[in-house]
């Protein structure tokens, strides 16, 4: 009996490890390799018992380098995309920046919409004429379009920009004739047409911004660019216009007109069309960055605060904090030893100091040394003429006894002297004292 049961029980165990030895999966899915207790398996098949769902193992998916279908590699919308700068709706009472101007002056104001795109208290408008400028004035009238623009009760303006200048290489006419350009005439009539734009805004106390021409490839045209922006510089100082160079921020180290150059971001971009004139949208961005930069400093971050500042700048400027102060509060760190560099924008170029007029009393007295002639009568007028009274001399005192020590009161005839007096001392060796007067 027991001989039976033994063989029973192997017989059994032999069926169980079958499916073991034909290296068959399991019914539920579990690898072979996995199956591998045949103790368990003849007693579950034994005296049965709940079969266990083995947990499905799923593999980690992997992300695939192919873009998605209908897009091709290297193409725009398969390539990161930059977040996207949404206008924000400008307030009610925003500051209102009007540009004027040519070609040169569309651009500025493209990029000063660009600049002020997230303040909601600026408000940037313009009007520009790509083929405008100060010399033909059949084709396009500047001082009459300025004055319509501020008779209209439907406009305001609280900033004016004025770019212009770029298609003045032109001849000039006047009752005597046609005077070339940058002749003496020329210069003469130009001046009165430059003196009254500014006049049209500063008798109106609106501040105006006069911005330089850039560089262009033509060597010619860039010198007559820089003869105008003399000019603009020149007259602007007198009638207390800020004048913003930009000329230093368009060209290379060697002072050479350059195509490519920093962005305001820094970083090498293109700025410069291929024609060697017009600019493109980051050197429009560029341009548009030192104007806005002023227009920051007089009215605030976003145009928030109002600063007055004084006319002109023929004197020291008092402090004004820069875009990092105003949004961080941190202010620029000074070294307290050694020289302080001057310092380079990171958009490229540095302002150069204004530089007064030649002919102007400021230039003769204080950078050349003149001594300007009195008025007649004036403070400064130390001359005796004929008729004036001529102050009593007074002769000199008599020099002191030897019974006195000489006083430095003796030098000042009619002044009290101090009731002291020395006395010198004795022949017969008496003592030296001093008395009352």
């Amino acid at each position: 009996m027991r001989l039976a049961l033994a063989a029973l029980v192997i017989a059994t165990a032999l069926a169980a490890l079958a499916p073991v030895a034909s290296g068959t999966a399991h019914a539920e899915g579990v690898p072979m390799a996995q199956n591998r207790d045949p103790i368990g398996s003849f007693f579950r098949s034994l005296f049965g018992g709940l079969t266990r769902q083995a947990p499905s193992r799923q593999l980690p998916q992997q992300q695939s380098n192919q873009p998605p279908a209908g897009e091709h590699p290297g193409s725009a919308a398969s390539q990161p995309r930059a977040p996207k700068i949404v206008s924000v709706q400008k307030d009610p009472d925003a500051k209102r920046v009007v540009v004027f101007g040519d070609f040169f002056a569309s651009g500025l104001q493209s990029g000063l919409d660009d600049a002020f795109i997230e303040s909601s208290a600026v408000r940037i408008e313009g009007q520009s004429n790509p083929s405008s400028g100060l010399v033909r004035r059949d084709h396009f009238d500047w001082p009459a379009a300025i004055r319509a623009w501020l008779n209209d009760p439907e406009k305001s303006i609280d900033v004016a920009v004025v770019l212009i200048g770029g298609n003045d290489r032109q001849a000039l006419r006047d009752s005597s004739g046609e005077h070339a350009p940058r002749s003496e005439r020329w210069r003469e009539l130009y001046v009165e047409r430059v003196d009254e734009v500014m006049k049209l805004f500063v008798d109106r106390k609106i501040p105006l911004y006069w911005v330089s021409l850039p560089p262009v490839a033509s060597a010619q045209l860039s010198q007559d660019y820089g003869y105008f922006n003399d000019i603009y510089r020149e007259r602007a100082y007198r009638y207390g216009v800020e004048f913003i160079d930009i000329w230093n921020s368009f060209v290379d180290e060697n002072g050479r007109y350059t195509a490519v150059g920093p962005d305001v971001n820094g970083e090498q971009r293109q700025l410069r069309a291929e024609d060697g004139l017009h600019l493109t949208g980051p050197g429009n961005r560029k341009l548009a960055h030192f104007v806005a930069r002023a227009i920051r400093r007089d009215f605030g971050r976003d145009g928030g605060l109002f600063l007055a500042l004084p006319q002109g700048q023929a004197g020291p400027q008092p402090f004004l904090p820069g875009d990092e102060l105003l949004r961080t509060g941190i202010g620029d760190v000074v070294p307290l030893n050694g020289l302080q560099g001057t310092g380079v924008s990171l958009a490229g170029g540095s302002e150069p100091s204004p530089k007064p007029p030649e002919e102007s009393a400021y230039y003769r007295v204080l950078v050349v040394g003149d001594i300007p002639q009195a008025r007649p009568g004036g403070a400064g007028d130390f001359t005796w003429r004929e008729g004036r009274r001529q102050p009593a001399l007074v002769a000199p005192q008599a020099a002191p006894s030897n019974d006195f020590e000489l006083t430095p009161y003796d030098y000042f005839p009619g002044r009290a002297a101090p009731p002291v007096a020395v006395e010198r001392a004795s022949d017969a060796g008496g003592v030296l004292s001093t008395g009352g007067g």
